[in-house]
């Protein structure tokens, strides 16, 4: 099966009122977990490509990854640039042949924001491929509710943004973080509401590893289109790994990383309950 667009599977997953799990993934293993915990629960899925690790990674090695294993897959199956901070690095995973990339020059004058937001949508748009971007400020999880507060995305911004690029969905910042939250997050879901009603694309919710089940399955049901994971993942991949080769190094490689790759497939899992717990 070929490497499904954004569009397409969140057009898909606005009908059947379900959001769209967008994990991210770094090697085989990681990525076979997520696209297998997929299959198994009938989730379309964007496997993404944290832009820190696109250098690890490869573009063309992930590719290939998930080209193959949507060829062994029953759902469809997107592959994406999470975060992708330069025009150049979007277009290198174009090129390579991801069905969609992000570009996130959030932190940026809004200018230029628009400016390269909009070179990147003219040259992925003119292969096929979708374009995520973001507007507000979405912390890190070491940050206060206060501080994360100081990001949050306008509405009425964020709708003139997307209708000066034509992005095809948008992320925001309504009190989610990256990473492992020191405080307990608090979601806005007034301005979440607000966004909802007057963005005129589907609308995106970053750190969602460790964000609490209530506030997941309430964003859901609200219809957010996109939701992505990853701390979760790779706290799942490294801690099953540690524990097998401490006091026993002489573990098989094979055994250390099958492991791995059902921890990360148990979150997976659990994830895309709480995203389909209102599919129609």
């Amino acid at each position: 099966m070929a490497l499904s667009s954004y569009s397409e599977l969140l057009g898909y997953a606005r009908e059947r009122k379900f959001t769209v799990g967008a994990f991210n993934s770094f090697n085989m293993e990681s990525l076979q977990a997520v696209v297998s915990a997929a299959d198994r629960t009938g989730s379309p899925l964007i496997v993404q490509t944290y832009h820190a690790h696109m250098d690890f990674a490869g573009a063309d090695y992930m590719r290939a990854l998930c080209e193959t294993a949507s060829r062994h897959a029953k759902v469809k199956v997107a592959l994406g640039l999470d975060h992708g901070k330069t025009y150049e690095q979007a277009v290198r995973c174009i090129e390579a042949g991801y069905s969609g990339v992000m570009i996130d020059l959030s932190s940026e004058d809004y200018a230029v924001n628009v400016a390269e937001t909009k070179r990147v949508a003219e040259a992925a748009h003119a292969r096929g491929v979708s374009v995520e971007a973001e507007i507000g400020k979405i912390f890190d999880a070491d940050a206060t509710p206060e501080e994360i507060a100081t990001g949050y995305t306008d509405p009425d911004l964020a709708r003139r943004f997307v209708e000066e690029t034509r992005v095809d969905c948008l992320a925001v910042s309504i009190g989610t973080a990256h990473g492992f939250y020191t405080h307990a997050p608090k979601v806005n879901f007034d301005l979440l509401e607000e966004i909802l009603r007057v963005v005129p694309c589907p609308i995106v919710v970053h750190g969602g590893s460790y964000t609490p089940d209530a506030d997941v399955l309430r964003m859901v049901k609200m219809g957010v289109a996109k939701f992505n994971v990853g701390g979760e993942f790779f706290a799942a991949y490294k801690k099953t790994i540690l524990g097998l080769l401490t006091g026993d190094f002489n573990r098989e490689a094979t055994e250390v990383m099958a492991a791995a790759r059902a921890a990360i497939e148990k979150v997976a899992l659990a994830k895309l309950k709480l995203l389909n717990a209102y599919r129609i």
